[in-house]
């Protein structure tokens, strides 16, 4: 209609809006339905656009004016009540407080934001329930700030910092007397295009949620099928964690010694003043969490060494530290207090260990808290580390957090739960070894792709490609279970998993022949990945990954000559499945076909549920490899179906894979 990618007219503006409206609404009304709960938001403050800006200003209006911004508050309120029904209508608090912090004046216009949204909610009668989210849970100075301020009917809820890498925030243990919701990321968007196992972390942030007294748990992600193990880990959490949340008295050094989250910096080149050991302050853990040590019941001196490395004026860097559970320093700010480059320690005496060892927790304020060095001394002898570096002296080097055989950003056992997935993924003959690799990988699964002017990219990579594909060694291990597998749906459910790791080892030879400049290399890298991409594609977000391909990653490649045409086995895929349907309503069903030439013939069969012959359906060719077939259930009865495509050549092709034996059923609900 012209209206892409934005309209041009005011006429045009209020076409799509009034189609926003109506979308909404459908959605809106069938997730009801499904008992499922919806909100909407915007960031506060509120940013009103410069078009409606000038619209106030010429009728006498300043955008700035509070009562002004009540309005306009009120105006999207009576929207909402009119297009579409609403739960929750959530303030976002902005993403810049995740990194730069707040300053005073943004509090406060934060404040008077939730002032006039109150009001106006309550003058227009809006029948959702207001509530925060956002990207932190309050101000940098006390995350639960917002709880003395707004009415306690509003819950509080925030996405974990750093896409996910920071745990749940201690903060929502000191909102009491509201709902209150975590959200961790089930997948963060840098690494968007490749597989992201974090059974771990979603049990450990589970856990944490329940330990602050939150009373809801959600997850933020954005493809479906490829998180499969993580949204059921998060599922499952949010309903019972005694299988294995449990306290242990002793755990084992390999499990908690160590730090929690965080990533490592070396800056050789900087003059450290103020100590005898500069070395020590050249190097830093950063975005830690926290950091555990192993020790015996009795009481401690810790030394907690610090330095400013990276930034050259104050407020840039600001946290706190709590030891077991005590807080002992706030608002640290290295620079203000010694400028750069300069030592900075901090002794705490008698520090108390009891059961389960010494705990040093990093309280984000500005930016990512960052530690040079730890020294530990007591009854149970010396402990010290070099944070983010190597041995120096008697200081321990200290341990990545990242890749296979090293420890994890997320410690809770996962054992149990990837040997019921494996199980019921690919059946008991392969279950308990498929679960132990899984299990290896989980938490620190390869990243080949990251941000790059956008979500899922890729950079050159330098590194010879033999050493880049260690990290895959699992995969080899993976690859010899699968002759072993029995039965269609198994089959093709441990071939999902194998391709999407086949793609990632292909697109880090493609990575590794970039660096070279090597494009004979660099093609043969991007037909098999995609090919193994291909072989993955079963629901709109592999679509999603094939796009960012093609449409990110290619122009950047800057490749001649390449051939796009596919060169693989015959694929019947349906992105979208419905599992029911209302009584009287049709099944619009959408279906790909991919396949080097268009096949032959193209079906839908359909009959009762469990019984009657099939019927068959012709499918209509759209366009492409695209086809559509309408199904009206007969009677309003409750029905199967499957899809059959006769190749050029070869045997016919079905999905489900395990039909006519099992097939996809639908309910019809009255």
């Amino acid at each position: 209609d012209g209206l892409c990618p934005q309209p041009k007219t005011p006429e045009g503006c209020a076409q799509v809006f009034e189609r926003t409206g109506s979308l909404l609404r459908e959605a809106f009304a069938y997730a009801h339905q499904l008992g499922i709960k919806t909100c909407v938001g915007t960031e506060t403050p509120l940013v009103i656009p410069k078009d409606v800006q000038d619209r106030l200003k010429a009728l006498g209006k300043d955008p700035k004016d509070k009562a002004v911004v009540q309005e306009v508050y009120e105006g999207i309120f009576r929207r909402i009540m009119q297009a579409y029904p609403l739960d929750y209508y959530w303030f976002w608090t902005p993403e810049s407080w995740t990194w730069g912090g707040n300053t005073p004046a943004q509090l406060q216009a934060t404040l008077d934001d939730f002032t006039a949204a109150i009001a106006a909610a309550k003058k227009v009668g809006a029948p959702f329930t207001l509530a925060t989210c956002g990207w932190v849970l309050g101000p940098q100075d006390d995350r639960a700030k917002f709880d003395t301020f707004l009415p306690k009917d509003m819950p509080f809820s925030c996405i974990n910092r750093s896409v996910g890498k920071t745990p749940v925030d201690s903060g929502f243990a000191r909102v009491e007397g509201r709902p209150k919701w975590a959200i961790p990321w089930m997948e963060d968007d840098p690494n968007l295009c490749s597989v992201q196992l974090w059974v771990g972390r979603m049990r450990k942030d589970a856990a944490d949620a329940l330990k602050y007294g939150c009373t809801g748990l959600l997850g933020i992600h954005w493809r479906t099928r490829v998180l499969g193990p993580n949204v059921s880990a998060l599922a499952h959490a949010a309903w019972d964690q005694s299988g294995w949340n449990k306290p242990v008295a002793a755990p084992p050094p390999d499990l908690k010694e160590g730090p929690e989250g965080g990533q490592v910096a070396a800056f050789p080149q900087n003059t450290i003043a103020g100590t005898d050991d500069p070395a020590l302050y050249q190097t830093v853990r950063y975005n830690l969490s926290a950091y555990h040590f192993n020790l015996p019941p009795g009481k401690y001196t810790v030394r907690l060494q610090f330095c400013e490395p990276h930034y050259q004026e104050a407020g840039k860097r600001v946290f706190g530290v709590r030891i077991q559970d005590k807080q002992v320093i706030e608002n640290l700010d290295i620079f203000a207090k010694v400028g750069q480059n300069k030592a900075l320690d901090c002794t705490f005496k008698d520090v108390e260990v009891r059961d389960g060892g010494l705990d040093i927790e990093f309280v984000p304020g500005t930016e990512f808290p960052s530690i040079a060095a730890i020294a530990v001394e007591g009854p149970g002898g010396t402990k010290k580390v070099n944070c983010g570096g190597p041995a120096y002296k008697d200081y321990a080097a200290d341990p990545p957090v990242a890749g296979p055989d090293t420890p994890k950003d997320r410690v809770l056992p996962t054992a149990d739960f990837y040997r019921d997935w494996a199980l019921h993924q690919f059946g008991p003959e392969v279950a308990d070894r498929a679960a132990a690799i899984f299990e290896k990988v989980d938490g620190c699964t390869p990243e080949p792709t990251t941000w790059v002017d956008g979500p899922g990219g890729i950079k050159p990579n330098n590194k010879p490609v033999d050493e880049v594909l260690k990290a895959y060694a699992f995969v080899a291990d993976l690859e010899k279970l699968r002759p072993e597998v029995r039965g269609a749906g198994s089959l093709e459910r441990f071939d999902y998993w194998l391709s999407n790791f086949r793609y990632m080892m292909a697109a880090e030879r493609l990575k590794c022949a970039w660096g070279k400049k090597d494009e004979a290399v660099m093609k043969q890298a991007l037909a098999d990945l995609h090919r193994h991409l291909l072989a993955t594609v079963t629901t709109p977000g592999e679509l999603g990954t094939v796009a960012n391909w093609q449409q990110h990653n290619l122009p950047r490649l800057n490749l001649p000559g390449l051939e796009m045409a596919y060169r693989g086995p015959v694929r019947v895929i349906v992105p979208t499945v419905r599992t029911s349907l209302d009584a009287g309503e049709t099944l619009n069903l959408r279906v790909i076909i991919l396949a080097e030439k268009p096949p032959s013939a193209a079906s839908v069969f359909v009959r009762p549920l469990g019984k009657g012959e099939f019927t068959r359906v012709p499918l209509a060719h759209v366009a492409r490899g695209v086809y559509s077939a309408r199904i009206t259930p007969s009677g309003g009865e409750d029905f199967e179906y499957y899809v059959e495509a006769a190749p050029a050549e070869g045997n016919a092709v079905r999905w489900p894979v395990t039909a006519p034996g099992t097939c996809q059923t639908v309910v019809v609900t009255n």
